[in-house]
């Protein structure tokens, strides 16, 4: 590695790496409540079930990470509805 690539890399901040769904080390879960919500749309769930490991992942971390409750909700029920309609976000 060049000099400047050596400075950058020493100055980076720990609270700006690993913040991409792919980066962690932990599987997003939805909560009890959450879970039982998206498993009451059966035609949803099949869906949601049926995609594969990494869509859920990316998916899961982008509702779970939400910094409002409102805003958390509003993302499962995006989610909901485009599993019930067949269609995947992103």
């Amino acid at each position: 590695m060049r000099p400047a690539g050596v400075a950058a890399f020493a100055l980076r901040k720990a609270e700006k790496s690993a913040i991409y769904a792919y980066e962690q080390a932990h599987s997003a879960e939805l909560s009890a409540e959450e879970l039982k919500v998206f498993k009451r749309q059966k035609a949803a769930w099949s869906f949601f079930e049926a995609c594969p490991p990494g869509y859920k992942k990316v998916i899961l971390h982008w509702v779970t990470t939400a910094k409002k409750a409102e805003t958390r909700a509003a993302r499962l029920k995006t989610l909901i509805e485009a599993c019930a309609a067949g269609k995947r976000l992103r």
